[in-house]
């Protein structure tokens, strides 16, 4: 399949000014699709930048015009690792169908992950990440879906028209519920309702509110660490830090709590799939939150050079494990511990019907302590009642 039929190519104005000298720039160092010279051999690539200029199903419009924005300021940035081989698709050809991108996106995401390239999305508004779960129907196995959001967008409304405050209905069907687990970040409380709330108990989905990540963004890692896509909702950062968004709110995270997760999404070996979306320009304050967007996606890049291969399932050799036994449930807990990164992972007694093997799932040094006091780790019984249900 020739991807670079389904693109407009990249076609940017020049800066007034350069933040660095042009030949350490980020542009300088990347594959870029131009009219006269197409992007070829993706296999020889680590990751794709797409650009969706749509905005069709948006709540509040404006996001259509921000990826040329995002990708002016990504191109100023500094260079990333040379191992780290970039390619820059250009802009998604846009139809008065809005599920002409939805597939186009779902074609474009199965095309590049056979290749084993990452594609990365920079939106437009959030409804199109729908493309990308459409893809992941198509793969094997349980995909684990993050966002990163101050709202849940599901209704559950059977019959409203699907728009990126409900695009999240789909995986709660039960006929598709099985195939996703989901994860929020960054929820704030009186953005939900008690109703979805209840919703992501009953399913054993969980969500970090805004409040725990701002004693310690580290919180975010292990739910990144497990997620093959991680979705981006701009508006989950302050209006003092990101003005030029969809909904702006006075709380939210800092700018460099966006870019700790996004570093996370890129050192995480799971994390295969990236989306960034609802960045509103014509609001925006000399291109500031576009700026911000791009340093995420730089971050995510950064993160991708330090990606290492420590997965307990597959590399016993760099691991250790810890055998606690709690005496409430008479059930023993296995942890394994990365002698490469320190890191921590849990087993779920459960069966892996991929694998053979039980689910592992990410988790943290305070878990393992908390098993060590004979208390029951959150994450674990979570998943626990999730995979057996």
């Amino acid at each position: 399949m020739d991807l670079n039929a389904y693109f407009d190519p990249v076609s940017l104005e020049r800066p007034e000014f350069h933040l660095l000298p042009e030949e350490f720039s980020f542009s300088r160092n990347i594959t870029i699709h131009t009219p006269d010279q197409p992007v070829n051999d993706l296999e020889n690539f680590d990751l794709a930048l797409i650009g969706i200029p749509q905005d069709q199903g948006a709540f509040i419009k404006g996001s259509g015009d921000a990826p040329d924005r995002v990708r002016g300021m990504l191109y100023q940035l500094r260079k990333i690792n040379n191992n780290i081989r970039v390619c820059d698709m250009g802009n998604l050809k846009i139809t008065t169908n809005i599920y002409d991108t939805y597939y186009a996106i779902r074609d474009i995401t199965l095309e590049l992950r056979e290749k084993n390239v990452i594609p990365f999305f920079i939106g437009g508004s959030q409804d199109l990440a729908y493309g990308i779960i459409l893809a992941l129907l198509k793969m094997k196995g349980l995909s684990q879906l993050v966002t990163v959001d101050p709202r849940f967008d599901f209704w559950l409304d059977k019959n409203a028209e699907l728009n990126s405050r409900n695009y999240l209905n789909y995986i709660f069907n039960p006929e598709i519920s099985k195939r996703f687990t989901y994860s929020n970040i960054g929820h704030q409380q009186y953005f939900v309702t008690e109703d979805q709330q209840d919703t992501m108990e009953k399913n054993f989905m969980e969500s970090l509110r805004l409040g725990e990540l701002k004693g310690d963004v580290r919180l975010a890692e292990p739910l990144i660490r497990d997620a093959d896509m991680l979705v981006i909702d701009m508006n989950v950062v302050r209006h003092s830090d990101a003005p030029g968004v969809s909904t702006p709110s006075p709380n939210g995270l800092f700018g460099d709590e966006l870019c700790a997760i996004t570093r996370y999404g890129g050192i995480s070996e799971k994390v295969n799939i990236c989306g960034i979306f609802e960045l509103s320009p014509g609001k925006d304050l000399n291109n500031q939150t576009s700026h911000l967007a791009a340093q995420a996606i730089w971050y995510f890049i950064e993160g991708l050079s330090h990606r290492i291969h420590e997965n307990p399932m597959e590399t016993a050799d760099h691991t250790k494990k810890f055998i606690i036994t709690l005496n409430d449930l008479n059930q023993d807990l296995t942890f394994h511990k990365s002698t490469l990164s320190d890191r921590w992972w849990i087993e779920v007694p459960v069966k892996n019907n991929d694998t053979n093997q039980n689910f592992f799932i990410s988790c943290s040094y305070e878990d393992y302590q908390q098993a060590c006091s004979n208390e029951i780790p959150e994450r674990w019984w979570r998943y626990l009642r999730r995979l057996s249900n």
